[in-house]
């Protein structure tokens, strides 16, 4: 079962479904949902409702009272207008000269070729920097909306290959001890010239994208988020993804990758009294959305904590119940430990899932369990932007598009095929982040430290993930195969990969391959427009495909070693 179904859609989801405005993916999830919810079927015939009392006001209220209008309108002869602009246009004097009888026919010819030359580079390059408006525009009405908001600290938790910290920003950031880990990634960031002060900021992503002499944007529109990413060949920092929330353009998570190869991961975390010694976000993306008005919950009694030799069992009870409802899967719940008790977090969760989770967690006699819708600030409201992104069922078509279109027989199989991929490969990146989002909960020495019985719940976890991981994958490449191999590719010789120590190692590098497969296939399905990078798709996906498999069969591996 997708992840999908078992939460509600949230009511923006809904409306825009109904508007006709969701990616096919999310509109074929939201269907399915809907043929098996009577909650929100309710909700679709009250916005139904909603949506025609709005428009009975405006017909028998606003038509009838507004006044007349001064004079009426003119009509508009758009033969002349548009005879008029064609004759201002360059190209249409261009045609004129090229086509008029008084010039000899090799000449025509000639001037031809240039006129379609120059024509063809224009809409090539338009349409090139078409992304960068994009994501430029985004940041500028971001950082506008950060700067209409009361000045205040964050805090952060960073996560790079070899550890994680947590770190304070702004005007309630003190003073911290010298930190090692901290101290060297500040380095990294002022020799790639990005601000450390306020690294997670679209003021501090903006400043440094504005200085990269040469770039490539993409900006892809989410249900709840826009992801920005810029990718350059100059500098230390070779690529930064920025995800921002829909509603506010609050940014949420951040990703680096550096030329070293190095990178580093960036969430804010919820704002509470006290600073939690390690904490852990349930969900795919790895992080949750900034909650301003997150309630500090009761106070915890240190005497009262649970044991250390116990608190591991419990911990992994926490992150078992929460599995049995797939709430490890996306939803902006964190988990932290905080005055020795186990605290479970969340906002924007609906009401009915509180009472589930409770349910779940309650029982548990060292488990704080919070919830609180996010309230945000009168002077910053709701910033609303077009989508930016389109769907594979989009009218626009590559070369390869077109050529699996062919071999498919028709436009109708191609989407329905590449609905299907769509929707795994979303399945199968839940399932891989949930997994290393495991991984970094219970690291390789903290599982050093536990009980036999514990390991191996946390091992059984883990497989849970990674069977429904492969499941999904397997689709993806029994369906892919074969087209990708009528289109002319061919996996190469896999690279040479250092085996990984732990389970924990082969999470990371089984996440790293998956997102290079749901980025190819998206180049291949026409999702995401090519570059000269992937100019040989078929066969860098099929290679992709082999590597996927080959990391995932090393995690199986590692979980089921003996404990």
């Amino acid at each position: 079962m997708n992840s999908f179904d078992l939460r509600h859609p949230e009511d923006g989801q809904l409306l825009r479904y109904l508007d006709g405005e969701l990616p096919r993916g999310k509109a074929n999830q939201v269907r399915t949902h809907l043929e098996a919810c009577w909650q929100c079927r309710s909700q679709i015939e009250e916005l139904k409702t909603a949506v025609g009392d709005c428009v009975r006001y405006r017909k028998n209220v606003l038509g009838v009272c507004l006044p007349p209008p001064p004079a009426p309108w003119h009509a508009l002869d758009f033969e002349k207008v548009e005879a008029e602009l064609a004759y201002q246009s360059i190209f249409a004097r261009l045609t004129n000269f090229i086509l008029s009888p008084t010039r000899n026919a090799p000449l025509r010819w000639a001037a031809s070729g240039a006129a379609v030359l120059a024509l063809t580079a224009g809409i090539f390059q338009q349409l090139r920097e078409t992304p960068k408006v994009e994501a430029a525009v985004l940041l500028k009405k971001a950082i506008a909306v950060s700067q209409s908001r009361p000045v205040g600290g964050k805090r952060l938790q960073i996560t790079t290959r070899t550890g994680r910290i947590t770190r304070s920003v702004g005007a309630a950031s003190r003073p911290a001890a010298s930190n090692p880990a901290e101290t060297e990634l500040a380095h990294l960031f002022q020799t790639a010239h990005y601000d450390w002060n306020d690294p997670l900021s679209a003021a501090a992503y903006s400043t440094w994208r504005e200085q990269l002499l040469a770039k490539r944007d993409e900006v892809v529109s989410g249900p709840n988020s826009y992801d920005i990413t810029t990718t350059t060949d100059a500098g230390e920092l070779v690529s930064a993804t920025l995800k921002l929330r829909t509603t506010d353009l609050v940014p949420l998570q951040g990703r680096f990758e550096f030329r070293n190869r190095e990178w580093v991961e960036m969430t804010e975390l919820v704002d509470q009294q006290t600073t939690p010694a390690s904490t852990v976000v349930a969900g795919a993306a790895g992080g949750m959305p900034r909650q301003p008005g997150m309630p500090s919950g009761p106070s915890l009694d240190p005497a009262a904590a649970a044991p250390e030799s116990s608190s591991f069992s419990e911990e992994l009870q926490v992150a078992a119940a929460l599995h049995q409802i797939g709430a490890d899967l996306g939803e902006p719940i964190e988990v932290s430990r905080e005055a020795g008790q186990i605290v479970v977090s969340g906002s924007g969760i609906p009401a009915p899932r509180q009472s589930q989770i409770h349910s779940q967690l309650d029982r548990f006699p060292h488990v704080v369990v919070r919830f609180a819708d996010p309230v945000f600030p009168a002077s910053a409201p709701p910033v609303q932007s077009e989508p930016v992104a389109r769907d594979a069922a989009g009218t626009d078509k590559t070369n390869h598009t077109a050529r699996i279109e062919q071999r498919l027989g028709g436009r109708p199989q191609f989407e329905r095929v590449s609905g299907e991929i769509l929707d795994w490969n979303d399945s199968a990146m839940t399932r891989a982040y949930a997994l290393r989002r495991l991984a970094q909960q219970f690291s390789a020495d903290t599982e050093q430290r536990m009980t036999a019985e514990d390991r191996r719940s946390l091992h059984n976890l883990g497989r849970a993930h990674l069977d429904a991981f492969t499941k999904d994958s397997q689709a993806i490449s029994t369906t892919l195969r074969p087209v990708l191999t009528g289109l002319g590719g061919s996996a190469a010789a896999p690279e040479s990969h250092a085996p990984a120590a732990n389970w924990q190692a082969a999470s990371e590098d089984l996440l790293t391959a998956a997102r290079r497969v749901e980025t190819l296939s998206a180049v291949v399905l026409g999702v995401t427009a090519p570059s000269g990078t992937y100019a040989a798709a078929p066969s860098q996906l099929l290679t992709a495909l082999a590597q996927l498999s080959s990391r995932a069969e090393q995690c199986r591996k590692l979980l089921s070693e003996p404990n």
